[in-house]
Order: structure tokens, then C-alpha cells, then sequence
């Protein structure tokens, strides 16, 4: 077990920075062609490769659970916002050194401004808006964006149904809303990750392991997914999947008994009075995935771990 030394940290602080700039930012009039999202685009392959998780809610999810992503108070002058919201995806934190990081930004990075990325999709105000981030003194115009150095953040608005932000130059995004890359989840996992719920960590223990318990292990899994949807007519309840995925069987045949284990640890740890019922369910291995199925999740469970992201690593 070795400890991760700061690894583009979740930080609470964007998130009031992200919700005040995404509110203007839906009010900007723009002068650029507009982009168009197909209604059954994949926000998850507009972001850019290296976050250490992705977030994407829809649906009764997006409209439940999105206000875990941010403080209460802030959480609540966004309610207009969110109820405009289709969907949300984001990428929080950055698997890249921090020296390669601070080579792809132009400037350096404000003191909040860790690795962020976000977009969301919906009805938003675009060409007839009443406000523009270009009147906003602490906002300036850097093509084909707005910046704002306090905040460290870049936000554009391409069409009216897409905000994108991102704690990096915005360009990238920008090319790939017009023409999505592949998801950051295996194609493995496409019939899983459709759900209302995703939330995909790549190398989970060398990642997601330092928000949750301050430090890093050495345990080979692929990624983490945890995939799920509301119970019909059980309002604020969820059934979701939580698979570990392998590179192969025999990797997953070997660690099997070493993932049981952190299995129960990272349950204790996300799904809080939701532990027990989880695991009291089978465990099963399909090929290289290590799979729990049919875990009965409550609302404020899985508002738990989102909030665990937001608020970054444990000291």
C-alpha cells in the first residue's frame, strides 16, 4: 500500500465556481453557429480522456441526484438550472502528473482551479438571452470561450442545448461536442453504463481510492462501475450494478479473494445504512468483471458518494 502524492484533488470549491459560472453561462448570447446534440448523444465521449471519475446522470437520476454534486445553498439557486437539465456528465480529477497537467493549460491554474470537467445538457437560453458573461468584468472573452482567472475556469455555450466548463482550455471539448470520441467505459460495459447512474473510475485503486481513503493500493483492476436506475413505484429508491472489471479471467481469478475484501471496505465506506443489504448479495464473476447485482440503493446513498467525489480526498 503506498500513499498517492496529489493527483488532481476533487475540490469543493469548484463546484460553487461551476454552478455560478454554468447560471451566467446559460444566459450568454453567442455570435458562433450553434452546435446541435442528438437527443441520444453520450455527453461521457465529449470529455476528455485522463479524469480519474466520470459522473453521468439522466432522467429522475439527473433531476434527484444532481444537487448531491454541489452545496445546498448552491445546490438551490441552481434549481431553475438543474430542472432545465437533461443530462450531466462530468470528469472530476486528473490522472496526469501534475507537471504534464499544468503543460496543456496557458496560464497557471487558479488556487481552487483543480481538474474539472463538466457537461450538461438541456433547454438553455441561447441566441435570445437578456445577460452575457461579456458584461461580467470578472469574465473575459478568450476564443471560443469566457475565462475567469479567479475561478480558473473556461465556459462556453456552442448551442442551446449544451454548456460545457472545464478547469482547462476549452478547445478539446469544443471539437469533440461536434464530433464525439469513443466513451471512457468499455464498450464491455454499454449495456450496464444506460442506466440512469454511471459512475466509471478508472484504476480505481490508484485513483478513486485516494478521495475516499487518503492513499493508493496496488490492486490491478481495470475500472470501477457502478450502474443504477429507480425502482418503479418505490419513490427514492435504486437498484444498481457495481462491477470491477480485469484486464482478463485469470487476472480476476487471481485477486478474486483480495476484491472480495476491498469490496466490503468500499461498501462500509459509500453506501452507509445500504452496506448490509449489499453485502448479503452473491458475488459473481463473468469473464474478467466481478460483479454484484441488484444492490438496493437508497437516494441519500448514492447522494453519499457523490458528495464523497465532491469533497475531494480525505486528510
Amino acid at each position: 500500500m503506498k500513499h498517492l502524492k496529489s493527483r488532481g484533488r476533487v475540490n469543493a470549491a469548484l463546484f460553487p465556481a461551476l454552478s455560478a459560472a454554468v447560471a451566467a453561462a446559460s444566459l450568454v448570447l453567442s455570435c458562433a453557429a450553434p452546435i446541435k446534440i442528438d437527443a441520444s448523444a453520450d455527453p461521457l465521449a465529449i470529455l476528455e480522456p485522463g479524469s480519474l471519475a466520470y459522473v453521468r446522470l439522466s432522467g429522475e437520476a439527473a433531476r434527484e441526484l444532481a444537487p448531491a454534486l454541489l452545496p445546498a445553498s448552491q445546490a438551490g439557486s441552481m434549481k431553475s438550472l438543474l430542472e432545465r437539465t437533461r443530462v450531466v456528465a462530468l470528469g472530476l480529477g486528473s490522472a496526469l502528473p501534475r507537471s504534464e497537467e499544468m503543460m496543456l493549460e496557458r496560464k497557471p491554474p487558479a488556487p481552487t482551479a483543480t481538474a474539472l470537467q463538466a457537461v450538461l445538457i438541456g433547454d438553455y437560453p441561447f441566441r435570445a438571452a437578456s445577460l452575457s458573461l461579456g458584461s461580467n468584468p470578472d469574465w473575459k472573452k478568450e476564443k471560443p470561450a469566457y475565462y475567469n482567472a479567479k475561478l480558473g475556469l473556461y465556459v462556453a455555450v456552442p448551442g442551446p442545448q449544451i454548456v460545457l466548463a472545464s478547469t482547462r482550455p476549452i478547445q478539446s471539448l469544443l471539437v469533440a461536442a461536434k464530433l464525439p470520441g469513443p466513451s471512457p467505459i468499455p464498450a464491455r460495459l454499454t449495456e450496464l453504463a444506460s442506466r440512469e447512474l454511471v459512475l466509471w473510475a478508472p484504476e480505481p485503486f490508484s485513483g478513486l481510492a485516494a478521495v475516499l481513503l487518503g492513499e493508493a493500493m496496488d490492486i490491478p483492476v481495470r475500472g470501477l462501475l457502478i450502474a443504477a436506475s429507480p425502482i418503479a413505484g418505490e419513490k427514492g429508491r435504486y437498484e444498481a450494478t457495481v462491477a470491477f472489471m480485469m484486464d482478463d479471467a485469470k487476472t480476476l481469478r487471481t485477486f478474486r479473494p483480495v476484491l472480495k475484501l476491498a469490496w466490503y471496505g468500499m461498501t462500509r465506506i459509500l453506501f452507509g445504512d445500504d452496506a448490509d443489504a449489499a453485502l448479503a448479495l452473491p458475488v459473481q464473476t463473468e469473464g474478467e468483471l466481478f460483479v454484484v447485482s441488484k444492490v438496493p440503493l437508497s437516494r441519500d446513498a448514492l447522494a453519499r458518494v457523490l458528495g464523497l467525489l465532491r469533497a475531494g480526498p480525505r486528510s
